[in-house]
């Protein structure tokens, strides 16, 4: 009876505990941290690298999970000649997410077949 009365505790405790925290994305402002990201790719391809550094840093201090904005980091440090802070970026991207690509894949070419 003890055994049991201990399971149903420890049953609505992880109950209560899942459905009263909130989902690791929602702690983060993902918007705003898309903001800074936007801005920080038009300051990218205006070659205004440090000030996109600046957006870029700005992201992924709001969303720390975000690989993009520690990627776009990294290529904002490289740009800058500052390899030492760029490699530490480009590894923080890395470890979030080693699939990531700024290129979306492209599209089969006309009368190409896919698998």
């Amino acid at each position: 009876m003890k055994k049991l009365f201990a399971l149903i505790a420890v049953s609505v405790v992880t109950l209560f505990l899942s459905t009263s925290l909130p989902a690791q994305e929602e702690l983060f402002d993902t918007k705003a941290a898309e903001e800074h990201f936007k801005k920080g790719l038009e300051l990218y391809f205006q070659k205004e690298y440090s000030v996109a550094a600046k957006e870029f840093k700005e992201a992924a201090n709001i969303n720390p999970n975000s690989a993009k904005s520690y990627y776009f980091l990294g290529y904002s440090y490289y740009k800058l000649g500052m390899l030492k802070d760029a490699g530490e970026a480009f590894e923080q991207g890395y470890q979030l997410d080693p699939y990531y690509s700024p290129i979306p894949p492209a599209a089969p070419a006309e009368g190409v077949k896919t698998q």
